[in-house]
């Protein structure tokens, strides 16, 4: 582990990081289950082949983040199973609709942020062992969001109204921390904590407020989605 880094930043580290395993493994479980439903609803072909590639990707994720945590730690860790992911879509839309909206919160956003942090954070990392387990899920975290455009795009070409914009508040809530929003002190030992791969609150809210303007609403625009609602949700979370 890197040098100059105290047992209670390892510490804190291995917690972010055994909270990353679980995320992973929830993130498997959802890619499969839309890997069925887009096979089911006749989706194109490549975006069915993306999902099916993301679930054995975040399966592999979690083993990584597992191993990291346990190096950091220095504890045994047993990742928790996890029997399935939940839809979060609305259920007052349709099946079609709802599919679009699981995977557009889940690819066009929530692993278009997760890309983002990666990429700080692989800048940041002072260990080699955190820097390599960070550029091995960065790499399929840019493929994962992709699948969501891919999916966006051949929906709106067979002619999907825009079900998103409405939604769109409830969808990028969804889809980062409520302590993001919260003034509340760093960790003591912060600067540690971001060469180990846990970035502070305030760069985590920069990288969403950033991530959202600047990729997933002009992203989610050029394919004729209403954003307006979720710009006036940035603005009022953020500021």
């Amino acid at each position: 582990m890197a040098e100059g880094s105290s047992a209670g930043a390892r510490a804190a580290a291995a917690g972010v990081w055994r909270s990353r395993t679980c995320a992973e493994l929830e993130a498997a479980a959802r890619f499969s289950r839309l890997a069925e439903q887009l096979a089911a609803a006749g989706a194109v072909a490549p975006v069915v082949a993306m999902a099916r590639a993301a679930a054995e990707d975040e399966r592999r994720h979690a083993a990584l983040c597992a191993a990291l945590a346990r190096e950091l730690g220095g504890a045994a860790f047993t990742p928790p199973a996890v029997a399935g992911a939940p839809e979060v879509a609305p259920r007052a839309l349709g099946t079609r609709e709802r599919l679009l909206y699981e995977v557009v919160a889940m690819s066009c956003v929530t692993e278009t942020l997760s890309a983002a942090l990666l990429g700080e954070m692989v800048e940041r990392a002072t260990d080699p062992r955190v820097r390599d387990t960070m550029q091995q899920i960065l790499r399929d975290e840019v493929d994962h969001a992709r699948l969501g455009w891919a999916h966006l795009a051949a929906e709106r070409q067979r002619g999907c109204a825009d079900v998103i914009g409405q939604h769109l508040p409830a969808m990028l809530a969804g889809t980062v921390h409520e302590e993001v929003f919260s003034s509340g002190a760093e960790h003591p030992e912060q600067g540690a904590l971001s060469g180990l791969g846990a970035l502070g609150r305030g760069e985590r809210r920069r990288i969403f407020d950033e991530t959202m303007r600047l990729v997933v609403l002009p992203g989610l625009r050029r394919f004729g989605i209403d954003t307006g609602r979720g710009e006036q949700w940035l603005a009022e979370r953020l500021g």
